[in-house]
């Protein structure tokens, strides 16, 4: 069979093709139809952190230790007290955490419907709170020990000031050097926040509507000739059967 007679063959069976074709798409748009439209859902949070003498600011925990903790712990807890208080069967959304390089933020994302919105926020509110909670004994106790320091170099201050020794002024120097910089340490201490809960996306996230409809298209086009042949086959077998009896 030449390339010519066998695309004559297949033409003829155009309405198989059509009808291939035709299932395709409807199968493509009914998918288009059901396919839940999802948005994402970030909380961005700065955790609890200091300024060094550098100038660099520096986090009473690093932000993959907050979120071993999370991972862990407050997810776990959080999605519990969740499942209490709503009365679901379960959540319809997973809970992502990240720490964009360089940083000292973690990104908190959720992706599901826009309907959920409310429970997302709840959700990562209470993941907020949690952490908040958890860094803030962190930030007493680095205060506490800042001001413990403090009040030492105030002390010897004063003693240096009381003094008659030749390095006195040199030690008073040092001693209110160092109180300035335990000063503007523990001014500089941010306890942590969310500088954003709950954000929808501007735009659904997932497979878009457009690759869908192209993917249709193209198992629409690759399917109709396969589906041309095998009818061919099944006729050509059918009247041999035939002639057989």
């Amino acid at each position: 069979m030449t390339l010519v007679s066998f695309v004559t063959l297949l033409l003829k069976q155009w309405k198989v093709m059509l009808a291939c074709v035709t299932c395709v798409m409807l199968l493509t748009l009914a998918a288009l139809w059901l396919k839940p439209v999802k948005y994402g859902f970030a909380t961005m949070y700065a955790v609890a952190s200091y300024e060094t003498l550098e100038g660099e600011r520096e986090g009473l925990e690093t932000p993959e230790e907050v979120i071993a903790k999370l991972e862990n712990v407050f997810i776990e807890q959080q999605r519990r007290q969740l499942l209490e208080d709503e009365s679901v069967e379960g959540i319809p959304f997973d809970i992502d955490v990240t720490n964009p390089r360089n940083t000292l933020l973690l990104r908190i994302m959720s992706e599901s419907q826009a309907v959920h919105q409310p429970m997302i926020e709840r959700f990562h509110e209470g993941i907020v709170t949690s952490i908040q909670q958890d860094q803030e004994q962190l930030v007493e106790r680095l205060t506490a020990g800042l001001n413990a320091q403090q009040e030492a170099y105030s002390q010897a201050l004063e003693a240096a000031q009381a003094s008659n020794s030749d390095n006195a002024r040199e030690l008073e120097a040092s001693f209110f050097e160092k109180m300035l910089q335990l000063e503007r340490r523990i001014e500089s201490i941010n306890p942590g926040d969310a500088t954003q809960l709950a954000v929808q996306s501007l735009e659904p996230v997932g497979i878009g509507s457009s690759f869908i409809l192209a993917f249709g298209v193209l198992v629409a086009l690759l399917l109709a000739p396969l589906a041309a042949v095998f009818s061919v086959f099944v006729k050509q077998v059918a009247a041999a059967y035939r002639r057989a009896q």
